[in-house]
């Protein structure tokens, strides 16, 4: 056999025995795979803002949207507003309310029912004060106070009655020359105070008064100094002397 002959018979003898040795059922390698690509964090969306909230005497502006004051059923059309996914927030933060010195005290009242069906713990209202400047008065909604807890109520006459929230004589302050004695009434639920180591305020009015003045007698009872409470709790429809039921 001539020499290059010979050497193609090697190659393709060598081919040869190299396939058989792989068998016929020989798996080719598998390509190595690419790592996994890390997805991309996604922004958290931002938070929902509490709806601004006026009160007119007329009606209740939730956003862009409004119910009117007039009739029963305020708190229930004023419900139908507000979204609680925009009052539950990890912070709790109080629901400001910004509210017109003239709406009478139940319409404020069934705004805080609301308010407290969608959730939210506190509120704050805007109202604008005697001096004609913006003033806030944070609003608890605390279902039950001591039987001792203070209780001032301006009466359709005028006049504040102050006694404790369980029942028992209440104080009056006869009605001052423009209104409600703010100054004498202040002193008479500070007496009261002392009575009473129970911080808590209840403050309302009849419908034959104004939010106004239920704001002026709380905000000015909450700023005297040495003031116990830090909220006030607004009620409607009591009788002075009466034990009160919050709800």
């Amino acid at each position: 056999m001539r020499p290059l002959t010979r050497w193609m018979f090697f190659v393709a003898w060598a081919t040869l025995t190299s396939a058989c040795d792989q068998g016929p059922d020989a798996t080719p390698p598998t390509p190595a795979m690419a790592p996994a690509s890390t997805p991309t964090p996604q922004p958290a969306p931002p938070p929902r803002l509490p709806p601004e909230i006026i009160v007119d005497p007329n009606q209740v502006a939730v956003g862009k949207e409004h119910v009117p004051t007039a009739a029963d059923g305020l708190a229930d059309r004023v419900a139908t507003l507000i979204d609680p996914a925009s009052i539950e927030t990890p912070e709790e933060r109080p629901v400001e309310v910004v509210v017109m010195r003239g709406v009478k005290p139940s319409q404020v009242a069934a705004v805080l029912v609301a308010l407290r069906r969608a959730k939210a713990k506190e509120a704050i209202v805007k109202t604008e004060s005697r001096e004609g400047t913006t003033d806030k008065l944070a609003l608890s909604f605390a279902t039950s106070v001591p039987e001792c807890a203070t209780v001032a109520w301006i009466a359709k006459d005028a006049a504040i009655d102050v006694w404790p929230a369980g029942g028992g004589v209440a104080k009056r302050v006869i009605r001052g020359l423009a209104g409600p004695d703010m100054t004498l009434g202040v002193e008479a639920i500070s007496d009261r105070f002392e009575k009473c180591g129970a911080s808590a305020l209840v403050v309302g009015a009849d419908e034959a008064m104004t939010w106004g003045l239920v704001f002026d007698l709380a905000t000015s009872v909450l700023r005297t100094p040495g003031a116990r409470a830090s909220a006030a709790i607004l009620v409607t429809g009591v009788t002075p002397g009466r034990r009160v039921e919050l709800k």
